[in-house]
């Protein structure tokens, strides 16, 4: 009898499991083609231009998404678990202060930059956008706090409504401002703030059902900052290694350049979906693999694994070169058909990027993180010593090689690190 109902509560919890896993992935589905079909609405009613400025603006974001994720989301999804029932309220509402004060000191950082710096770059215009972009900086920190903080409390449900009604409001407010013919970006960034703010006013119960004490709150800093500062270093340097490059060519060659590269790598986020499954279940499964059967099970794994994935991006990438013009013409218009021969260039790039996962995957469960950090450290010195140099006077081409080299030098020193460490275990 016990064995029965053991077997079924093994089941129950299984399935619900795999719910929970459905959920995760459908809210990671919303948010990714509720980013793509925002960049589609954009560059067909605002032009190629626009959207380059927009994708600057949007790079910027993404780098104090970074930041958020490493020193403060991060930390609390590690340290949540280790809560006694009776902290846990505490817990969260330190964290919510902490991110209070981390998103007052990017709003005045980023409004006065671009308040009275944003002049000096006269083609993206920053000075014309500092308040609607600083608040819009503001709405997204708080959406994807409450987006983590619902994932920690496994309120799986929640967060995929939430998400919904988001970015529903947000395409139907460029939709109806293009039809009221009063859109441009500055009505764009103002979308964005007025969306964002209408999944933060559901998730305002949340912040008054948590418990708030001087004493926790610093307690929670320190020990966040413990798991943060690595982390928030190797994402620093992440960042920088592949976007600089993107920024970079913005500046120099200018906002309709950056509006194409942008829009062909748009279009190649499907792969994100892989990777972010990838990402979801791998590393643990690697990690077990290591426990139970020791390097040799590890390595055979890492590489059915690489195989397996290797063939299903082979797939789409093959799709890419094949109708590189018709999905540009058919997605953005006649007008970015021509330059199909980027978009293949930049597919190419993602077969390279999955030979990261193996080495980096392997690293984590021999708990050899150093190498890591290390690829991307050196990846972002040749960014910073040469991306401006080569974009210059190589324009495109030149973009191209630097983020084809800086990918090669962090999967050369990744592999590197990793046999050499290998060979250590055997002896």
């Amino acid at each position: 009898m016990n064995n029965l109902a053991n077997k079924i509560l093994r089941k129950c919890s299984f399935i619900y499991q795999r719910l929970n896993n459905t959920l995760v992935f459908l809210d990671q589905g919303i948010v990714s083609f509720g980013n793509f079909l925002v960049s589609i609405t954009i560059l067909r009613f605002l032009g190629i231009e626009i959207f380059g400025i927009f994708s600057f603006f949007w790079l910027i974001l993404l780098l104090i998404n970074n930041i958020q994720i490493s020193y403060i989301i991060s930390p609390m999804l590690t340290n949540a678990p280790k809560q006694s029932i009776s902290n846990i309220s505490y817990f969260y509402g330190s964290i919510f202060i902490q991110q209070l004060i981390f998103t007052l000191i990017i709003f005045l950082f980023t409004f006065f930059i671009l308040k009275f710096l944003g002049n000096y770059v006269l083609a993206f215009q920053f000075e014309r956008f500092h308040l609607s972009f600083s608040l819009l900086i503001v709405v997204t920190q708080f959406h994807q706090f409450f987006r983590r903080l619902l994932f920690s409390k496994k309120f799986y449900y929640k967060n995929l409504i939430i998400d919904f009604i988001t970015y529903f409001v947000l395409i139907f407010l460029i939709i109806y401002l293009n039809f009221l013919n009063k859109l441009n970006l500055e009505s764009v960034l103002w979308s964005f703030v007025c969306a964002f703010i209408s999944g933060i006013l559901i998730n305002i119960p949340i912040i008054f059902s948590l418990n708030y004490k001087f004493k926790n709150t610093y307690k929670s800093i320190v020990e966040n900052w413990i798991i943060a500062k690595w982390l928030l270093l190797t994402s620093l340097l992440q960042w920088f290694s592949g976007n600089l490059w993107i920024m970079n060519a913005g500046l120099i060659l200018g906002p309709y350049t950056l509006g194409i590269i942008r829009a062909c790598q748009t279009l190649l986020n499907i792969s994100n979906i892989i990777f972010q499954s990838i990402e979801n279940f791998i590393p643990g499964t690697v990690s077990k693999k290591y426990i139970s059967g020791g390097v040799k099970e590890m390595q055979l794994y890492l590489k059915e694994f690489t195989k397996k994935f290797f063939m299903m991006i082979l797939i789409i990438i093959l799709v890419v070169i094949f109708f590189s013009k018709i999905l540009l013409n058919t997605v953005y218009g006649t007008e970015t058909g021509s330059y199909y021969q980027l978009l293949i260039f930049l597919a190419l790039i993602i077969p390279i990027h999955l030979f990261q996962y193996p080495p980096t995957y392997g690293l984590r469960a021999l708990g050899k993180t150093k190498p890591i950090f290390i690829s991307y450290l050196f990846s972002c010195i040749f960014t910073l010593l040469v991306s401006k140099f080569t974009i210059t006077y190589f324009k495109v081409p030149g973009l191209i090689f630097g983020l084809y080299s800086t990918q090669l030098i962090i999967i050369f020193i990744l592999y590197f690190k990793y046999y050499q460490i290998l060979k250590k275990k055997k002896k």
